[in-house]
């Protein structure tokens, strides 16, 4: 709690997140013993002068109020502003996808093949069962379980979309599984002709940031949207918006009342004395 002279503060609340949030919070007191104030000399005024004093006092707080209302619509705008330049910062920050240029390669960390572009990746691996043979006294072969799956790869960290795939697919014999793996590499060999491919359009948005789409792709039957506007006009039109424009102007239901009203058809009695006078 921070005193001051006849009152006390709490001010824990008070907290600021660039280009996000604002919190403020102060809770004033006057009950410790630290800041309890003399009331002898008020309580002699009478509560007719208290009550008229206390409202004047409200008064000025609702006065002080509105200014702190005014202020925070300024840093709103502000905010606005910061949060803009935080969303292109992430954009500039996406970093490009590495991929291997549409050549098959095999990662020994994960034990698979590989070939991958700028949308597509596609992996298969094999994992040999073995048994012992007491005959041979050695572990042999006895079935091959194909893995594979071709992904869409977004720049985004941690986004993947599995497109098509299958898990641990058995075969006893080898030639079979290898036979099935060419298979599978040739079905999907037309997703690793270009480097960038066009993304169909249901898949568009994993490829952008903040609404934008990144550098170095295009989406299948859409034109690049060119801006009309610049970065600082932009910026003009945020410093120069009405954040309290709700609080200021009528409600739709308060125009429809009044214009109902005003507009409103005359009485019968009115109806029959406009009749007598024409």
């Amino acid at each position: 709690m921070r005193n001051e002279k006849y009152y006390g503060v709490f001010d824990y609340g008070d907290e600021l997140t660039p280009g996000s949030e604002l919190k403020i919070e102060h809770t004033v007191v006057q009950d410790y013993y630290d800041n309890q104030i003399d009331l002898v000399p008020f309580i002699g005024l009478g509560s007719e002068s208290i009550s008229k004093a206390r409202d004047q006092s409200v008064e000025a707080e609702k006065v002080i109020f509105s200014k702190i209302k005014d202020s925070i619509c300024e840093w709103e705008r502000q905010a606005a502003i910061t949060k803009t330049y935080d969303r292109a910062l992430e954009y500039l920050n996406t970093h490009a996808v590495a991929h291997t240029s549409n050549q098959w390669i095999h990662e020994n960390y994960h034990d698979r093949d590989m070939i991958s572009n700028m949308v597509y990746e596609m992996t298969v691996s094999v994992w040999e069962e073995t048994k012992y043979d007491r005959a041979k006294q050695e572990s042999v072969p006895v079935a091959w379980y194909v893995t594979w799956d071709v992904d869409m790869r977004s720049p985004k960290h941690g986004c993947c979309v599995e497109i098509a795939g299958q898990r641990r697919k058995r075969y006893t014999d080898k030639a079979a599984a290898e036979k099935y793996i060419e298979g599978r590499k040739k079905a999907f060999a037309q997703y690793f002709k270009e480097i960038s491919p066009p993304i169909p359009q249901n898949y568009a948005e994993y490829f952008k940031v903040n609404g934008v789409l990144l550098p170095g792709y295009t989406v299948e039957g859409q034109a690049p949207v060119p801006s009309n506007k610049t970065a600082d006009e932009i910026i003009n039109e945020i410093k120069g918006g009405d954040c309290l424009s709700n609080e200021k102007k009528p409600s739709v239901l308060k125009k429809l009342t009044e214009g109902k009203t005003n507009n409103s058809p005359p009485t019968k009695g009115a109806k029959r004395k406009e009749e007598q006078s024409i």
